[in-house]
């Protein structure tokens, strides 16, 4: 065996330990790179489905006038829950719009005790855990509670008149709610809107 055999034998190996140092880097920066992928990708699918997931459901809604001969509805009372999977709502920061085919009244928001044309009040129905409780400013509804958000529009609703309510939480897809009062409201002071 000569020297020549022996120096090409060296630079062999010199080239094939350089090939792993160079592999070996790589497959490092394509771990690291794939792991932080995925951190962001499941981070994006949350927000997502966060993002379009209906989070209020309507349970029923109800028109309320002030006397059986006034042919006008002065508040309207909608039950809602948290829909099967949905996440926590801070009620506070729902946003409402109503109108009728000739007015609209935007961004209605909440106040815990004043009713107006632009603020609703809520009434608790069920709450097992206490997570709704302006005492002590806590304004989160959770799956199993029930509430009904009350409204005093400042338009007009008489009979057969076309309504769209859309209740927009922080997080998740509006709710809309198209409608059309009764034909009459007979002498009911509490007329049935939905369902």
């Amino acid at each position: 065996m000569s020297d020549s055999d022996a120096q090409a034998g060296i630079g062999t190996l010199i080239i094939f330990i350089a090939m792993v140092l160079v592999a070996a880097v790589a497959a490092a920066v394509l771990i690291q790179t794939s792991g932080v992928l995925q951190q962001k990708s499941q981070e994006t699918g949350a927000q997502a489905i966060e993002e379009v997931s209906s989070n209020i459901g309507i349970e029923n809604i109800v028109g309320h006038r002030s006397s059986a001969s006034t042919n006008d509805l002065e508040y309207v009372n909608i039950t809602v829950k948290v829909m099967a999977g949905a996440g926590d709502i801070d009620i506070s920061q729902l946003r409402i719009s109503i109108q009728n085919k000739t007015g609209r009244t935007d961004n209605i928001q909440y106040s815990a005790t004043n009713l107006t044309s632009t603020t609703f009040t809520v009434t608790e129905r069920r709450d097992e855990d206490d997570s709704y409780n302006t005492a002590n400013s806590n304004y989160v509804i959770n799956s199993g509670d029930l509430v009904t958000i009350n409204l005093k529009p400042s338009i007009d609703f008489p009979a057969r008149e076309p309504m769209r309510i859309e209740l927009n939480p922080e997080h998740g897809a509006a709710v809309i709610k198209d409608l059309t009062t009764p034909a009459s409201y007979g002498v009911d002071i509490y007329i049935n809107l939905f369902p």
